[in-house]
């Protein structure tokens, strides 16, 4: 295919895809692997270059999730600064807004950093669970010294998930969309307010979860695996350690949720010791 039957193909200019040749997105003897409508389909909807040559070489619709995740990222951030450039128009306060960007870039470099190093769905909902208390500026010693402990712990953290956990990290991706990811939380807030009520109303249930957890079939599923893999990581990586306890000292909103989990969590495990 001739570059001026490219360019009409797949409505690009030809210095579009010399560009794209040049980046090593494209080669010249491709003409029939629909690389070239790719690149123009994910130019159309905004994905940098490095995002465009990450999903060639992959190949994959992980890659592709993993851009979406970026995007929403992306998206709450331009609202963020939209609403705060509506604070400015109306109060004119710089220094509060200067704060309230500043507070705003720290979170989404901790929260980038979630998704480079946490994968797939397990990123997303690391996201999720932290990014409502990431949104509180920083103004002591203390908080600063635990950002800072945050983002090195972040750079230095390697995560290996075994190739049958990633499938099945990728299945959930599949299967769990946002109402589900909204009742399960739903579900641990009602849990953290009240746990005894919580036990009491939900009894059945918790029974039939105690067995699939304890039965030999679960033990031998991708999901028990998943399980034990993260709770590894947890404890060999500093997470338990160095992450948590710097986010307590990050946000004191996040110190005390973190207090009520675990009061609720000795709760429940007391009632199950009991039985």
């Amino acid at each position: 295919m001739l570059i001026n039957e490219v360019c009409k193909e797949c409505n690009l200019t030809k210095k579009a895809v010399e560009y794209y040749t040049e980046q090593g997105l494209i080669q010249p003897r491709i003409t029939e692997n629909g690389y070239r409508k790719r690149i123009a389909v994910m130019r159309g909807l905004g994905f940098s270059v490095p995002e465009i040559r990450t999903i060639l070489e992959n190949d994959s619709r992980t890659a592709v999730y993993d851009v979406l995740n970026r995007k929403e990222l992306e998206i709450v951030e331009l609202q963020t600064k939209q609403a705060l450039i509506k604070q400015l128009v109306e109060s004119g306060d710089w220094e509060h807004i200067e704060g309230q960007v500043e507070a705003l870039q720290n979170k989404q470099s901790i929260l980038n950093r979630i998704l480079d190093k946490f994968p797939g769905f397990y990123g997303k909902f690391v996201c999720l669970h932290f990014a409502p208390f990431l949104s509180e500026a920083i103004t002591t010693n203390e908080q600063r010294e635990a950002f800072e402990t945050i983002i090195r712990y972040l750079d230095g953290v390697s995560i290996a998930v075994p190739s049958d956990v990633q499938q099945y990290l990728d299945e959930i991706r599949e299967n769990a969309d946002a109402a589900v990811t909204q009742s399960a939380s739903s579900a641990l807030a009602a849990a953290m307010a009240d746990p005894e009520k919580y036990i009491h109303d939900n009894k059945e249930l918790l029974e039939q979860y105690r067995a699939v957890a304890e039965s030999e079939e679960y033990k031998a599923s991708p999901a028990y695996r998943l399980q034990e893999y993260l709770k590894q990581f947890q404890r060999e990586s500093g997470y338990n350690d160095v992450f948590i306890p710097a986010m307590q000292r990050l946000s004191p909103a996040y110190c005390e949720y973190h207090k009520s989990l675990q009061a609720a969590n000795e709760v429940f495990l007391r009632h199950f010791q009991q039985e």
